[in-house]
């Protein structure tokens, strides 16, 4: 069963744009992390000029209810619950009840009817304060979802009027991250924010032979320059892509492990984003080991951008 009420002002339908957001939804849950999600989704929605959509899922009873059960009433409180949360912190927001078996799968299911470019959810209630950490629900998502997702720090409706002015990007140079940065230099462009551009050399030694490769000095210097040309050349690439979107841009490329550089640089911003893992489905929203990291511990609201089309890469290979 699907019942929809939808209230408030209607937004006239906006073009698509490339890489722009016109379209945004907002999964809220009657609780303190759903409005955190509403806060972000609106701030996103004034900056990129978006329609915005706030949506509570009801699940559907497996049981059979008692009469006295009034589902209307539930449907009512739904709705009264969406317009305080819209009142609050997204004025002009159309609100939309729906009812479902699986949370997900309904949130999903409304996402792909409105047309939404970005779906934003709250984090886990066992995420520290300020801190990004997915809940079962939005994990069930990941993978099937075929639109951007930005998650909510928890504890962020508590201050409602932050602005977006230093966007944080991850970017290797790939597919995933150039659509990443697409994205990241639209919102920054929108916002009149600095982009800032984080690419991170791994210069961990391969774990096979590297008995042999430390006790070879001649290997050793020459992955040591190997390191500082990739350095070198990912700096450039990256910068000139950042440029390219128009922001205003700053590109910085370290070395190590890139989920501390990224983690670090969330704590300095005012959102990150980020591209989906390499492998897997095309057009669907996935996590690598980077990607599970921020996703469960970044100190800003992270984006996570689907994997592009036509990257080149066989989504049947293992991931």
């Amino acid at each position: 069963m699907s019942i929809r009420t939808t209230t408030g002002p209607a937004t006239a339908r906006r073009k698509r744009r490339p890489n722009a957001l016109s379209r945004i939804a907002v999964g809220v849950n009657g609780h303190p992390e759903g409005n955190d999600a509403v806060v972000l989704g609106a701030a996103i929605a004034r900056t990129a000029g978006a329609e915005l959509i706030l949506v509570f899922v009801h699940p559907e009873p497996l049981v059979v209810l008692p009469e006295q059960v009034n589902w209307s009433s539930v449907e009512r409180q739904a709705a009264a619950m969406l317009r305080e949360a819209r009142d609050a912190f997204a004025p002009g927001a159309r609100i939309v009840v729906e009812t479902g078996l699986s949370v997900p799968r309904t949130l999903e299911r409304v996402v792909r009817r409105e047309h939404r470019d970005l779906l934003v959810v709250g984090s886990s209630r066992h995420a520290s304060e300020g801190r990004v950490r997915i809940g079962k629900r939005t994990r069930q998502l990941l993978g099937r979802f075929n639109c951007s997702l930005a998650i909510a720090p928890r504890g962020m409706s508590r201050r409602p009027d932050g602005a977006l002015a230093r966007i944080g990007v991850g970017y290797d140079g790939g597919p995933g991250s150039e659509a990443a940065l697409a994205l990241a230099g639209t919102i920054a462009v929108s916002a009149g924010a600095q982009l800032l551009l984080c690419a991170v050399v791994d210069d961990r030694v391969p774990p096979v032979g590297w008995f042999s490769l430390l006790a070879d000095h001649a290997a050793i210097q020459r992955w040591e320059e190997r390191v500082v040309a990739e350095m070198k050349a990912l700096r450039e690439l990256g910068l000139s892509a950042a440029k390219a979107t128009g922001a205003r841009a700053r590109a910085e490329v370290s070395r190590g492990r890139p989920a501390d550089a990224l983690l670090e640089l969330s704590a300095e911003v005012d959102m990150l984003v980020i591209g989906s893992r390499r492998w897997g489905p095309v057009t669907r929203v996935l996590l690598g080991s980077t990607g599970e990291a921020l996703a469960h511990e970044a100190a800003s609201p992270l984006v996570i951008v689907p994997r592009p089309r036509g990257d080149g890469r066989d989504s049947s290979l293992p991931t």
